[in-house]
């Protein structure tokens, strides 16, 4: 028995270092970026533009793959994704909508389902009107509501009880309209919404900030809030936040990364790291101004703490609106 012992204390003081001289987690083979999806949406711009980048600036130069995996509102590609549990060369282009899914009752899958690797940078919401409409500003809008919930149709995409719609419930929540009793009407994307705000169908539209740009820039519509916490640059600069309207309202389509649930910690920590090299990157900060997306690199754990206050917010907002699905 004693012997035995000693044989324990000798394991035990060789084990730490044994376990120092382990080499660190890497790659085996070829990596996946999933995005839910099809090409050219802003989730495949982003993996895309990391996969460049990664590779022209040896961030990372291993084999690596974007796959679209479209359909079923995100939940084919997070099915996916987490059937590779553990495995650390699948990662997922997440956002805001793994949050409203499951507040919704609309996907089995929760944020805690997945292992959070980074945030990578913020979008935020615009309300925009045709530049020749009466609505100066946001204030304008809610003035109106005030009086009458139902006076104007405020078009959101894809779908009512997503981002656009939650973005624009959110503000007009807090300025005491009962968003329930207003006129939203879904289209397929924001390029049918703003189409059908250009033709006089709706008096307004709620999208990304990204997708009112070149109509901004070409005169035919006007921003009068965003979602953000200070004003956005660019062509929006002059477009006020529902901050500064009087509305505490903002509101971030976050743009993170997830891996399969179970993924390693040192798994996570090679990760992390990469990306934090592309978010020192000149181009990649570059890319994200000319889209107004907000640069802000969070860690690990930085990323869990704060979509765990999103998903609480968002899930206050769906059962304020009434719209989660029984179960």
């Amino acid at each position: 028995m004693k012997c035995w012992q000693g044989v324990t204390v000798i394991l035990g003081l060789l084990l730490p270092c044994w376990t120092l001289a382990q080499p660190a987690w890497k790659p085996e083979r070829n990596v996946e970026i999933i995005v839910g999806t099809a090409a050219g949406a802003a989730p495949d711009k982003t993996a895309r533009l990391i996969q460049k980048l990664w590779q022209e600036r040896r961030i990372y130069d291993g084999p690596l793959t974007v796959v679209n995996k479209p359909g079923g509102g995100n939940v084919i590609a997070w099915s996916y994704l987490n059937q590779q549990a553990g495995n650390g060369h699948y990662q997922m282009i997440g956002n805001l909508n793994v949050l409203i899914s499951r507040a919704l009752g609309a996907s089995p899958y929760g944020h805690g389902d997945f292992t959070w690797i980074a945030t990578l940078f913020d979008e935020y919401f615009a309300l925009s009107v045709r530049s020749e409409s009466p609505l100066a500003n946001g204030r304008d809008l809610i003035a109106r509501l005030q009086k009458d919930p139902a006076a104007l149709a405020i078009g959101v995409s894809t779908s009512i009880g997503g981002a656009n719609h939650l973005s624009v419930a959110l503000a007009l929540a807090r300025a005491g309209i009962d968003p329930r009793k207003v006129r939203f009407v879904a289209f397929k994307g924001s390029a049918e919404s703003v189409t059908a705000l250009l033709g006089g169908h709706v008096d307004a539209v709620s999208t990304a900030a990204s997708a009112t740009v070149s109509f901004v820039r070409a005169g035919q519509l006007r921003t009068i809030a965003v979602s953000a916490p200070q004003r956005l640059g660019g062509v929006l600069a002059g477009a006020p936040t529902w901050n500064e309207l009087g509305v505490k309202a903002t509101m971030t389509n976050f743009r993170a990364v997830m891996a399969p649930r179970g993924t390693a910690p040192v798994v996570v920590r090679f990760w992390e790291s990469r990306y934090a090299q592309l978010s020192a990157e000149d181009e990649w900060k570059k890319d994200l101004e000319a889209n107004l997306w907000a640069w802000n690199f969070l860690d690990a754990a930085k990323t869990v703490a704060a979509v765990n206050e999103y998903a609480g917010d968002v899930d206050g907002l769906v059962g304020t609106l009434g719209l989660r699905k029984p179960q």
